[in-house]
């Protein structure tokens, strides 16, 4: 059974949490009740996660979990914040001080259990690469088998971080759950004839996904509202391109797909955001998955618009050659779009 230390000061909250864990079974809970007793339990029965609130007596979450970070006993224990705060500055301090996730006040059985399962099963994946990366030091006469493991498992917990990542995207955004898998196909096919290579091909069918991943920290409302932004709503979204790099810092990381989540709404000629990159300054990766997204938003029904035609779309992306698009990618999708179009008409008919 995986061990769970809750961190947390209000009773009332605490009993909560207790329940929706032991409904499950497979979970033993261990409570502290401020940020000194979290580092004394911690130290004493190291928990495989920590529940931990922000807003306690004493020294706070942000620095009970930058402590943890900094202890090589307990730096990979992963950590999901619990709390009431929903500022962007907040939320980027918490993944600044090493934070893994955060779970919003008053927050849902379901979404509970969802993110507490996937930074487990993350964390089973790094436990056992670690066992193995120990076995590789005392077995070289199979070290290139070892080796070959180490790589697969590395990979494996990639797509584990991948749609663990996806689903929590899902909870908040209906829409998002197929739109994330549409956008990696298209991207696949610009990539593949754009004439990327076999390991860049690889990355953005592996990494396309996580583009939109900085919107598990932006309010729900604002994703599925249906009526237009207010220019400071329109500015709240943009900070998801912030988080999704805040998310993705970690060195261990592939700087591609931090490229990915952060570039993915810059524009050719320099309009767009949030560092207003121009032509080939914006990552490659990043041109392809912007191209790859807006066809998907503009071919699809939205909360706030009915999906345009495939001859409006068109119209639309030859007036944004040069401008939003780099014109090497509108002329590769007008030589493919039969290819988008049976993506499309794939996922229509499917449910995933």
């Amino acid at each position: 059974m995986s061990k769970i230390l809750v961190v947390e000061d209000t009773p009332e909250v605490r009993k909560i949490i207790e329940l929706h864990l032991k409904s499950e079974k497979e979970y033993t809970v261990n409570f502290a009740f401020d940020g000194e007793e979290a580092l004394t339990e911690t130290e004493k029965n190291p928990p495989d996660l920590i529940l931990l609130d922000v807003m306690m007596p004493g020294i706070s979450g942000f620095d009970v979990c930058k402590i943890l970070k900094n202890k090589k006993e307990t730096q990979d224990i992963p950590i999901i914040f619990i709390t009431a705060l929903n500022d962007i500055n907040d939320i980027v301090k918490g993944f600044e001080n090493g934070g893994n996730d955060y779970v919003t006040k008053p927050f849902k059985k379901l979404e509970l259990l969802s993110r507490i399962k996937a930074h487990l099963k993350i964390k089973n994946l790094q436990d056992d690469l670690i066992e193995k990366n120990e076995l590789l030091k005392n077995r070289e006469k199979h070290l290139e088998k070892l080796v070959e493991e180490k790589t697969l498992k590395i990979e494996n917990i990639t797509f584990a971080m991948v749609n663990a990542l996806e689903s929590a995207n899902h909870l908040n955004d209906d829409d998002t759950g197929n739109h994330i898998r549409r956008v990696r196909e298209y991207a696949k096919l610009i990539a593949e004839k754009y004439g990327c290579d076999d390991e860049f091909i690889k990355k953005i069918n592996m990494y396309a996904s996580l583009h939109d991943i900085g919107k598990v920290g932006i309010d729900s409302f604002l994703l599925k509202k249906t009526d237009i932004y207010t220019k400071e709503e329109r500015e709240k979204m943009k900070d998801h391109v912030i988080i999704g790099k805040k998310m993705l810092s970690d060195e261990n990381i592939d700087e591609f797909a931090r490229n990915i989540a952060y570039y993915h709404h810059e524009k050719w000629d320099g309009t767009g955001y949030v560092n207003g990159l121009k032509g080939e300054k914006i990552p490659l990766e990043a041109r392809i998955v912007s191209f790859a997204d807006v066809y998907d938003a503009l071919t699809t029904k939205r909360v706030y618009k009915e999906a345009f035609s495939q001859e409006k779309t068109n119209e639309i992306i030859l007036k944004s050659k040069g401008k939003h698009f780099e014109p090497k990618i509108v002329d590769i999708y007008f030589e493919i779009e039969e290819e988008f179009i049976k993506i499309k008409k794939i996922f229509k008919n499917k449910k995933f």
